[in-house]
């Protein structure tokens, strides 16, 4: 039976390691209290295209009736239109909701303080070094925090008098070259005492821009960073910096969900504040947590998995690119989901019309309408504990079909499939003893899935496109018999299957009698009619593997083999005998009947279709001669 407590999660981004640790404590502390979680996760319009209405099927894989709570991690978004969207469907939700954010949110908030550590470490350096000119590293591609650090940074040296002049401060991107700029900027009118750093990737270029200018640290120049990144910590001496407690508050954001689903008020905002973390680069004695061999290791073995890693998604992609059937699709899948870390069931559902086409392509191709249940799903790939499950369709009551689940609490990570404004479906995740190991590169292991999707439902697209242009090519449109096209191309392939068989092939030539007299008495439009009829007393007396044409105007083709004499004539009767009856049914003015010549000939190496056509056309004309004058 599928789990009944569960959280919904929305995130972006969530490769990254801020998004990973908030989800991973949001896990960790939901099973505390027997909940599951189904993660919601997106990129938030960063892959290159119009890709909007593909970001907004997020939307479609909940059902909200189901969950019991909501956390919104609506800080992970980069651009304003999907958390907006969300957050106006979120509004219809009966379950409580809890926001985490920059600042004061839609919802019960919890908020990081990603700037007070900013200021304690500047504080730090005033208090502790005693250092007068400080200076601030910002960064132009995050404004937004940059520029709230800057302004805490300068309202403590405000607060203890130090000046803060235009020297002091620059802003600028991750580029070496930029670091060396900046360098070169604040020790143009003399060296500072320290430089307070964004982050500590800036904090790490900075440095090392200052190496290269022949500078030491902290002993010529303190330099200091925030977010605590492994680098930073592993550098002699360490990178003071500030730690951002993120699983804490995915453990907060679940415990205050948990009292909103008990009825309990909330406080409107919750914040978490940060701490700093003194190393040695401010200018303390600080030892390294960790010795600096096992941090190189690591990053060795860290180059030779992304080598692996980048090796096997161009393999996967070539694979996958070249597929045009789905199941084949699936079979190469199976292959890759083994290379996922941690991975222990993955699932790819597919909406009902992924691969439906327009109205359009539909209406110039004669297609069948192929829409289809939106509230059926495919469960077209399942795996789970290292093997492959059987495939099956489900009703969209929940994200994934209830067997699957039986007594286990696993939480999911749930990944919108598409390709441009095309939603296909969706990828679900689960990873061992929920744990996230959750890495840049299988946002790449998705994208080649997406491609796949798209290649297939093109394929089927260009198919329907290709198919239609080939009847319309090969096909008379008036009578739905061969044209010329059509009639030159089968014939050659018929003579090329019996040669050297033996076999009689037979020619017929019809011209449809007295057609200038119906346009001419009666009008085109009859003249078409009577077209049509004998193309209808045509179809009505070939069998399977004769070749039936319209070549133009009122003149007809018909090439047959194997016929015997009696064939031949019996096939003449039956064209006859369908237009007297016709004739008789009917109360046209005109009669419709058509002058019939047959010639046959053995095929041998110099067998000439030309000329047997030709000898059946006179055999026509011979007949038509004999037929009085308004029939002709």
């Amino acid at each position: 039976m599928y789990h009944t407590k569960k959280i919904g999660v929305f995130v972006s981004h969530i490769v990254g390691e801020y998004q990973r640790n908030i989800c991973q404590g949001i896990i960790d502390q939901a099973s505390v209290y027997g909940y599951c979680v189904e993660i919601f996760s997106s990129t938030d319009e960063e892959i290159p295209g119009n890709y909007r209405q593909g970001e907004e099927s997020i939307l479609r894989i909940p059902n909200f009736d189901n969950l019991c709570g909501v956390i919104f991690i609506s800080s992970t978004y980069v651009t304003s239109n999907l958390p907006q969207l969300i957050s106006k469907t979120l509004e219809g939700c009966r379950c409580p909701i809890i926001e985490i954010t920059h600042q004061h949110g839609q919802y019960p908030s919890i908020a990081l303080d990603n700037d007070t550590g900013t200021g304690q470490l500047t504080e730090h350096l005033i208090g502790t070094h005693g250092y007068k000119r400080i200076c601030y590293l910002g960064n132009t591609l995050e404004t937004y925090f940059s520029d709230h650090r800057r302004n805490i940074y300068k309202q403590v040296m405000t607060k203890h008098n130090l000046p803060v002049t235009a020297q002091d401060i620059y802003e600028c991107t991750y580029d070496n070259g930029d670091f060396e700029a900046a360098a070169e900027y604040f020790t143009a009118t003399g060296k500072p005492d320290a430089i307070v750093c964004y982050n500590d990737r800036m904090a790490l270029g900075m440095i090392r821009a200052l190496l290269d200018k022949g500078y030491r640290v902290p002993e010529d120049i303190a330099v200091t960073g925030t977010d605590m990144l492994e680098e930073g910590q592993s550098i002699d001496p360490p990178l003071t910096s500030v730690t951002f407690p993120t699983k804490e508050m995915g453990v907060h954001a679940v415990e205050l969900l948990l009292s909103a689903i008990h009825g309990k008020e909330l406080p409107p905002i919750t914040v978490i504040t940060s701490d700093p973390h003194i190393g040695g680069s401010c200018g303390c004695a600080a030892k390294h947590h960790k010795n600096p061999f096992f941090f190189q290791h690591e990053m060795a073995l860290k180059v030779g998995q992304n080598e692996t890693t980048s090796t096997n998604n161009i393999h996967m992609a070539a694979s996958l690119l070249a597929t045009v059937d789905i199941n084949e699709g699936m079979e190469l899948l199976e292959n890759f989901v083994s290379q996922i870390s941690g991975c222990s069931e993955l699932y790819l559902c597919l909406y009902s019309d992924w691969d439906s086409v327009s109205s359009h392509i539909r209406t110039i191709t004669f297609s069948e309408d192929d829409s289809a249940d939106r509230d059926v799903m495919l469960l077209k790939f399942a795996y789970k504990d290292g093997r492959r499950m059987h495939e099956c369709s489900f009703t969209k009551q929940n994200p994934l079909p209830d067997y699957l689940f039986d007594t286990e609490a696993s939480s999911y990570i749930f990944y919108p499939l598409y390709f441009s404004e095309k939603a296909y479906g969706y990828i679900a995740i689960a990873y061992e003893h929920n744990q996230i190991i959750c890495e840049v590169d299988f946002l790449s292991w998705i994208m080649n899935i997406n491609s796949m999707l798209h290649n297939i439902a093109e394929n089927k697209r260009t198919g329907l496109l290709v198919s239609r242009l080939e009847e319309i090519y090969m096909h008379d449109e008036m009578t739905g018999l061969y044209n010329r096209h059509g009639y030159k191309l089968l014939s050659e392939e018929l003579l090329e299957k019996m040669q050297d068989t033996g076999t009689r092939i037979s020619s017929f030539v019809l011209d449809l009698d007295g057609l200038k007299y119906i346009n001419d008495t009666y009008g085109h439009s009859e003249g078409d009619f009577a077209i049509c009829v004998l193309g209808h007393a045509l179809k009505n007396a070939v069998r399977d593997g004769d070749i039936c044409a319209r070549l133009g105007g009122d003149e007809f083709c018909l090439l047959t083999a194997g016929y015997s004499d009696e064939e031949i004539t019996l096939m003449i009767y039956k064209i006859n005998q369908y237009l007297d009856n016709y004739n008789k049914l009917h109360t046209k003015k005109y009669i419709v009947s058509a002058s019939i010549g047959a010639a046959s000939e053995t095929i041998s190496p110099d067998f000439d279709l030309k000329q047997l056509t030709e000898k059946a056309d006179r055999a026509m004309y011979e007949q038509k001669r004999s037929k009085p004058k308004h029939r002709k």
